[in-house]
């Protein structure tokens, strides 16, 4: 990281199930940072089933796994896209990289510190669940982004997915977005969710929003495009106001895990490297 620059905002987009929009909203999210002048790198970090890429239409020039195995280098890998942001596909059908060991996640953010310095926001889009990788992505992250859907089911995984970052990883701040649901459904989904994790959780849920079912969703998705202002202005309006949202939110500099510890231990190195120098000078 270059010295004197302020750390990468890091947000981590998860859920508790899949099928809900996760990937959707993480991809949108860094095409509409990258049109407010944002340096954005999306990392997908589903990692064994990656599917940034194919959502994007995007050829992947390898994998995670030969990042980690030492094989090849971050920058090597980052693909650029025609919205303006970058890639870092998470590579699919690769069953070794459905849990990183420590080894492994320590090589990533090694080589997440070397490229740090070339962004100004970096989105994890994290596997649905509660597993291994989920839990030190959403950890590393200075901010948790949690999307559900009406669905009990939905509801129910969303609230287990809060209570385990919360417990066992310390992650007490979550953005919450309700996805396929009009405003009064969603305002009743959030309710429940922060009613169950008001009595039994310590934890602050902040609401930023919702995204009415829409038809046109599906069909940028299976064209592997982004949904296009022209095409569904309404819903595109929609989704503008939540990633707004999102990206208006004040940062948490308060947290200080993985990524983020890592970066502004080394912004302090530097700084403190750069008045030592300064002062041998004088």
């Amino acid at each position: 990281m270059s010295v004197g620059k302020e750390m990468p905002r890091v947000i981590a987009i998860s859920s508790g199930k899949g099928g809900v929009g996760k990937t959707f909203f993480s991809i949108h999210l860094a095409a509409y940072a990258a049109t407010k002048g944002h340096r954005v790198l999306l990392l997908d970090a589903d990692l064994g089933l990656a599917n940034v890429d194919v959502m994007l239409g995007v050829s992947a020039k390898g994998s995670v796994l030969e990042m980690v195995r030492g094989e090849k280098s971050l920058p090597n890998l980052i693909v650029p896209t025609k919205a303006g942001f970058d890639v870092l596909p998470g590579g699919s059908g690769l069953y070794e990289l459905t849990a990183l060991d420590a080894g492994q996640q320590q090589v990533m953010m090694d080589e997440m510190r070397h490229v740090s310095g070339n962004y100004d926001l970096v989105l994890i889009d994290v596997a649905a669940g509660i597993g291994d990788n989920v839990l030190y992505f959403v950890s590393a992250s200075e901010s948790a982004v949690v999307i559900l859907t009406p669905e009990p089911t939905s509801l129910t995984d969303a609230y287990a997915l809060i209570k385990v970052l919360s417990r066992q990883r310390g992650v007490n701040r979550f953005m919450v977005v309700v996805n396929q649901a009009d405003d009064f459904d969603a305002q009743v989904t959030f309710r429940r969710l922060l009613s169950v994790s008001d009595r039994y959780l310590d934890v602050h849920l902040d609401y930023v929003g919702h995204l009415p079912y829409s038809p046109d969703v599906r069909k940028s998705i299976q064209n592997q495009s982004l949904l296009q202002d022209q095409d569904s202005p309404k819903t595109r309006q929609d989704l503008d106001v939540v990633l707004q949202s999102i990206l208006s939110r004040p940062r948490d500099l308060n947290r200080n895990g993985g990524l983020q510890f890592f970066w502004e231990h080394s912004l302090n190195e530097g700084l403190q490297m750069q008045d030592k120098q300064a002062g041998q000078g004088g």
